[in-house]
């Protein structure tokens, strides 16, 4: 018998991009900022969509990451207004179509050091919702059990997140293997799906799940809408959670399944209020702070940005400004910026903007990108800090009294204290750790 699924996936409830912000403006007052609220609307309409399929779906599957935090660089829970909207949607959609919904574990909203989770709690709040946590998975390994859940039309296969550093440290990535190949097989002859949150490119997606003959995997991690296989796509995130996903489509998957054969895969894309835009601004080398401005404000009115503010069409912008000039230093088009931002983002400007980053790439030809959320660059975009904090420097005039080596030092050190790669406080006596 044929099964219907949706795929959904990377929600991050509770995301709240903080740098370059409008500040004090709600998307719903006193519960919720503005942008922040865009993923709580986005996580709603997925819902709205789905109950509008026609025929009507078996079963919902959330490929992990439903929460933005905590995470191993924010080990705070999400804002409360989070998990109520997870709550209060979820009951609304199973009490009103009788319709499965199955959350996996991600990396995001998994606490580091405590065996609870988040999901525990929701799996108690909203009746008809199941869910398989990474200490589900540790204790069905342990047990030898598979981690299955079976429905009326389908049998589906969990495999939250785990990374790949813990399996190697514990020396465990045998064991994982055989569990998957001993205990996660099909039984049945009738529609069978694996649900995983993982990349090849963080090696966090374990090749012997797609051995196990499964119908369809449903993948999370990735925020592209994207196949990965005939049998395996990524459903991506419903909303534009970096600056760079501006380009991509954004929705859900209906999966059609039917044993043995390859599935028939539908996207389903949303259509957004909120422009999200990032450009790229030349700097040319007779350019002054002057003319700078005049390029910036240029782009501004030409993009329809100079316009009376309106919370729901208010842009979220990051330029990024590229090349030299022998009349304008890094240091001085800074300042330029700041000031630009801080008139664009005042609660009295003519600008119609929620977010404004930027970033210069002045003599550096690597790649930097500026994050809207902070988490986010220490987690995907900063792959060597060393040489990309020297690459920093090297678009500043620093004083020679400065040693660029410890400067570095500082900066990554720092780094690595922020994001969790550290414990403890940024001290003196940590700078000299691995000098000893």
């Amino acid at each position: 018998m044929p099964a219907r699924i949706a795929h959904i996936s990377d929600t991050h409830l509770g995301s709240r991009p903080r740098n370059g912000v409008r500040h004090n403006i709600w998307g719903e007052e006193m519960k919720a900022q503005l942008l922040e609220n865009d993923f709580y609307e986005r996580f709603a309409e997925l819902f709205e969509k789905i109950v509008e399929i026609d025929p009507p779906i078996d079963l919902v599957v959330h490929s992990g990451d439903l929460y933005n935090s905590p995470w191993e660089g924010n080990p705070s829970q999400p804002p409360l207004h989070a998990q109520i909207t997870a709550m209060k949607v979820l009951q609304k959609f199973i009490e009103t179509t009788g319709i499965p919904v199955l959350i996996i574990e991600g990396n995001h909203g998994l606490f580091k050091l405590y065996e609870v989770s988040l999901l525990d709690s929701l799996r108690l709040a909203v009746p008809g919702l199941k869910v398989a946590t990474q200490q589900d998975l540790k204790k069905a390994i342990g047990d030898g059990t598979p981690l299955e859940f079976s429905f009326e039309k389908l049998d589906v296969f969990c495999f939250p997140f785990i990374d790949s550093a813990v399996l190697r440290s514990s020396n465990m990535i045998d064991i994982y293997d055989d569990w998957i190949t001993t205990h996660q097989k099909r039984e049945r002859l009738r529609p069978s799906i694996a649900v995983t949150h993982g990349m090849t490119l963080d090696n966090t997606l374990y090749s012997a799940i797609f051995s196990m003959g499964y119908d369809y995997v449903a993948l999370g991690h990735d925020h592209r809408q994207v196949k990965h296989s005939s049998n395996a796509w990524y459903a991506g995130s419903p909303e534009r959670w970096r600056f760079d996903e501006t380009s991509r489509e954004k929705g859900f998957l209906i999966v059609d399944i039917e044993a043995g054969k390859d599935p028939d895969i539908t996207p389903y894309h949303l259509e957004f209020k909120r422009p999200v835009l990032n450009e790229k601004i030349a700097i040319s080398e007779d350019d002054t702070v002057d003319s700078m401005t005049e390029k910036v404000e240029s782009w501004f009115a030409e993009k329809g940005l100079v316009t009376s503010w309106d919370p729901n069409t208010a842009a979220r912008v990051r330029l990024v400004f590229e090349g030299s000039s022998k009349r304008l230093s890094g240091f001085d088009l800074g300042i330029a910026l700041e000031n630009s931002r801080q008139k664009v983002l005042s609660h009295n400007s003519e600008y119609n903007i929620a977010q404004y980053v930027w970033d210069l790439r002045q003599s550096s030809d690597a790649e930097y990108t500026a994050a809207a959320y902070p988490e986010i660059e220490s987690e995907y975009l900063i792959e060597d800090p060393e040489v990309d904090f020297k690459g920093y420097l090297d678009t500043l005039e620093v004083d020679k009294n400065f040693d660029v080596e410890m400067l570095t030092k500082i900066a990554v050190t720092s780094l690595e204290f922020a994001v969790g790669n550290r414990e403890g406080k940024m001290t003196a006596d940590a700078l000299q750790e691995d000098e000893k």
